[in-house]
């Protein structure tokens, strides 16, 4: 995600990159609940 987002600032695409942010929190979140210190 964050190699998508600076794709997207190199192409002046500004509106893809808070998408891009977005997916990558979702994907922090589930990394976080599958490997984190709770994890089931």
């Amino acid at each position: 995600m964050l190699l998508a987002a600076l794709y997207h600032a190199r192409k002046k695409e500004f509106p893809a990159i808070g998408l891009n942010a977005v997916l990558l929190i979702l994907a922090a979140l589930v990394a976080w609940g599958r490997f984190g210190p709770c994890s089931f």
